[in-house]
């Protein structure tokens, strides 16, 4: 099968022959299918049966934030999956990363829970690293308790140093099964809390579970601009600025769309985060509960929640379980060994 490298155009013939994207994870992978380039670094190939008709296609490209590894996407067209297309394009993308940067980085790749792509990832010797869900709670379902505790809530600019400081450190500490590089202020506050990234305000909660480090906060929320076309909006992945312009898609078709929340808890930063029994992590879940219970009075909102995050996944659960939110998407990010270049 003639394998070439992806350039200008290619994109759109893939959109002929692939199904449409339903899922964050999806578009986000999409995104990879760019002509290959050395800012951003990414390589990617294209499979063709006779020209200009592909089917299917495959891409590596640096995770900014996360330089120790890469992320990587297989597609093919659904006619033609189980004859091991994926299998050779996959062997052709990684071959065309020798003496760049990307040679030798641990792999990425993120799927939907289920899917074939998941179990192809398998096959190639991919791991189950995190799990991620996308939760919707609707207007008015958590009414604020204990009168909201007005005196502990603050509304900040998304450029606020207190914000930027706590983000870098919350988001370095979900990370600790995939670690990010060193971060500065500037980096964090462009990948997730500019106007470029669409954040659009911003909310901390102080409380009695807060950290000393964080001069008592507890939680945080950062809200992103709505947008009113068919796929409502995009949402800063809370785990990874994401595979591809670090965004992950919210499909909201003919309703008014949701305000997309990253939510965030700072015990999440403690060294026994991973305590669930204490009276601070029940504390700390009840200070989440209670920040997303202001934000979500007069609109249904959606968060992201990762296995990385203890407290807003014990909250997500119960949620969950009392019917007060639905589960839109769940994805899988799996690892996998470096690309073999041999």
């Amino acid at each position: 099968m003639p394998i070439r490298e992806l350039t200008d155009g290619d994109d759109l013939r893939l959109n002929e022959v692939f199904a449409d994207a339903t899922t964050p994870a999806g578009h986000m992978a999409r995104s990879l299918f760019r002509p290959s380039s050395d800012s951003p670094l990414i390589r990617s190939v294209i499979a063709e049966v006779v020209p200009d008709v592909p089917v299917g296609a495959a891409a590596i490209a640096e995770s900014p934030l996360h330089p120790y590894r890469a992320w990587v996407h297989v597609e093919v067209a659904a006619e033609e999956q189980g004859q091991g297309q994926g299998r050779e394009l996959f062997d052709a993308v990684c071959a065309e990363t020798r003496g760049t940067a990307l040679e030798g980085l641990d792999l990425r790749a993120r799927v939907h829970a289920g899917s074939p792509g998941e179990g192809f990832a398998q096959a190639l010797g991919f791991t189950p690293l995190t799990t991620t869900r996308v939760i919707k709670v609707p207007a008015g379902a958590l009414p604020p308790a204990g009168g909201g505790r007005a005196e502990d809530l603050e509304i900040v600019a998304t450029g606020s140093v207190k914000l930027t400081k706590a983000f870098l450190n919350w988001y370095t500490a979900v990370n600790r099964d995939d670690a990010v590089g060193p971060l500065t202020i500037g980096q964090v506050n462009n990948a997730f809390l500019s106007e470029a990234a669409g954040a659009h305000g911003a909310a901390l909660l102080n409380g009695a579970a807060g950290t000393a480090e964080a001069g008592g906060l507890s939680a945080f929320a950062v809200s992103y601009a709505r947008e009113a076309d068919e796929t409502a909006g995009v949402l800063p992945s809370a785990g990874e600025p994401g595979a591809g312009d670090g965004t992950a898609v919210v499909d909201q078709v003919d309703e008014e769309p949701p305000t997309e929340l990253i939510l965030g808890s700072m015990f999440e930063t403690r060294d026994d985060a991973a305590d669930t029994t204490g009276e601070d992590f029940v504390a700390a879940v009840a200070d989440a509960e209670l920040l997303l219970a202001r934000l979500s009075v007069d609109a249904d909102v959606v968060i992201e929640v990762t296995s990385g995050m203890p407290v807003i996944s014990a909250l997500a659960d119960r949620l969950l379980e009392a019917g007060t939110a639905t589960e839109l998407y769940r994805y899988e990010t799996l690892s996998g060994p470096p690309a073999d270049v041999s």
